[in-house]
């Protein structure tokens, strides 16, 4: 079964590193308080990752994912920053992860389409 698994311990200065392993991922923090991690899994068997649109659909549960576990963004500019960042680790390493060439297209700011014809060559 395919899917994602997020962790991401609550902290003050959070910043998620997001890790798959069969797309089990985690989130680490940077700061010494640590709390009872947040735990997520995504499921992405129902797609087919070898189209634009599963690839598309998996992308954004990733971007969903990184979202909820790195919580709120919160008013000062540095809890911002900190969610920002956390958001954008959480999603390369998931994407990393998965590594599925649609995907990284998407990630990347390419048009998956663009990415099927260059694999089609």
């Amino acid at each position: 079964m395919d899917t994602i698994r997020i962790i991401r311990p609550v902290t003050l200065a959070a910043l998620a590193l997001v890790a798959a392993a069969g797309i089990a991922t985690t989130a680490q923090a940077q700061s010494t308080f640590y709390a009872e991690p947040v735990h997520l899994h995504v499921k992405y068997s129902d797609l087919d990752t070898a189209s634009v649109s599963g690839a598309t659909t998996l992308y954004r549960r990733i971007q969903g994912a990184a979202h909820f576990v790195c919580g709120e963004e919160g008013r000062t500019l540095a809890a911002q920053a900190q969610y920002k960042s956390c958001v954008r680790s959480a999603v390369a390493d998931a994407v990393s992860s998965v590594q599925n060439p649609l995907v990284t297209a998407l990630y990347e700011g390419r048009t998956p389409q663009a990415q099927t014809a260059a694999l089609a060559k």
